[in-house]
């Protein structure tokens, strides 16, 4: 692989005195001493904010006894590996990493001597993630140190990385610090398309979690065009399926079902399991919401036969067997259910629809209070939607007041 760019070698050599007196537990003062120059200077040099003389690298390599090759094949090396073990995470191409992995480690030691360095600790993360180890933070951070050495691919790739090393909802305002430094500070051309498209990808997942819905649909299908253009199918599918979230979210429900079904069919005949269950899950979801009973329990049934982990389909099924079934068959749903459950949430909202089946008006008014709550937290507006009309679907008929004061209370509801 040719060279791409190297952006700045005296800074890059710079940074390799620094880290070689760090990793030896020198003082600025003890090296500066012991090269008889000023600690002022040693840290301008260290900073690359003045020019490193052969003479000062000589002796500074000397001091520490070790060898520095400035040969830039080895830096080529490095490079090449950061882009093609980063492409095993894009195609989940977990075989041809452990071939990579063995290459990285038979020439980690050579990289450390020379100007490849700067590339390791973003390898190891890249390993990391793939083969599902614990994430390092600690080392992303030392990444972080040598952005500025980085060319444009590079520094998308860290970007990349950091956000798949976060949760998102969770660290939105760290992310967006990253991810909106890098977009402003490195061109968008030249960039590999699976890189980009990933990084748009990424892009998306942030104005979603803003709900900038709009904007992330533009990323999204920015994202797509890339990664459509290095016939990457599971990614072209993920990213797909962010689109029709968007779309519920939007609630154009139509548009949502139509391209969750299109995107279903496409991860059966890929066999992507995973995606497979998402499709599922929300469509269950779309046709909870819909009052689809039906076609909402179908969709469980086949997600729970596929292996989906998702909470949230026990009480959607406890729901529909509700609306559908006879109180003894809910009642017996439902406490199986509860029996089986350990997500806190989904238990409530399992003994708020016991609540119905047994015209407990104490427990569903507890049940819905607590559940309405940790949904206002959480600004969630489809589930909000789907509590309130629960509960006023249950109140329609038995108690008029109460049903109209609940409506009132849900259309003056700050959060619409």
């Amino acid at each position: 692989m040719e060279l791409i760019n190297i952006k700045n070698l005296d800074k890059i050599d710079a940074y390799f005195i620094r880290n070689l007196r760090i990793n030896n537990g020198d003082s600025g003062k003890k090296l500066a001493n012991k090269l008889n120059i000023s600690k002022t200077y040693l840290y301008s040099v260290e900073n690359g904010n003045s020019t490193i003389s052969d003479d000062f690298k000589q002796n500074v390599l000397a001091y520490y006894d070790v060898a520095y090759d400035q040969n830039v094949n080895l830096y080529n090396a490095a490079y090449d590996l950061v882009i093609k073990t980063y492409d095993c995470i894009i195609f989940k191409n977990s075989e041809l990493l452990a071939k990579y992995e063995i290459e990285f480690n038979e020439k980690k030691e050579k990289f450390k001597y020379s100007r490849g360095f700067i590339f390791i600790e973003l390898i190891e993360s890249i390993i990391n993630i793939i083969k599902d180890k614990d994430f390092s933070v600690s080392m992303l951070e030392k990444v972080s140190r040598y952005l500025s050495l980085y060319d444009n691919n590079i520094a998308y790739i860290y970007g990349i990385i950091y956000v798949f090393g976060k949760n998102i909802g969770d660290n939105l305002s760290d992310i967006q610090k990253v991810i909106y430094g890098i977009y402003n500070s490195y061109p968008n051309h030249n960039i590999f398309p699976s890189i980009k498209g990933m990084f748009y990808y990424q892009m998306g997942r942030i104005f979603y979690e803003e709900k900038s819905y709009l904007k992330s649909l533009n990323y999204y299908h920015e994202a797509v065009g890339y990664l459509q253009k290095i016939y990457c199918v599971e990614r072209v599918n993920q990213v797909n399926i962010e689109i029709a979230n968007i779309l519920f979210r939007l609630r154009l429900y139509g548009e949502a079902e139509k391209k969750y079904l299109e995107l279903l069919d496409e991860a059966r005949n890929n066999n992507f399991k995973k995606r497979i269950n998402i499709c599922l899950n929300n469509l269950s979801y779309l046709y909870l919401l819909q009052k689809k009973y039906d076609e909402c329990e179908r969709c469980i049934m086949l997600a729970k036969e596929n292996g989906s982990s998702n909470n949230d389909l026990n009480y959607y099924l406890a729901y529909c067997t509700y609306k559908t079934k006879s109180k003894e068959k809910t009642r017996s749903v439902i406490t199986k259910l509860i029996n089986d459950e350990n997500d806190r949430y989904t238990a409530r909202m399992l003994n708020l629809i016991r609540g119905f089946v047994n015209d407990n008006e104490n427990k569903i008014d507890s049940y819905f209070g607590i559940i309405k709550k940790y949904l206002f937290n959480l600004d969630d507006k489809l589930e909000i939607d789907m509590l309130y009309e629960m509960v006023i679907s249950y109140y329609l008929k038995r108690d008029s007041d109460k049903c109209a004061k609940l409506v009132e209370e849900y259309l003056n509801l700050s959060k619409f």
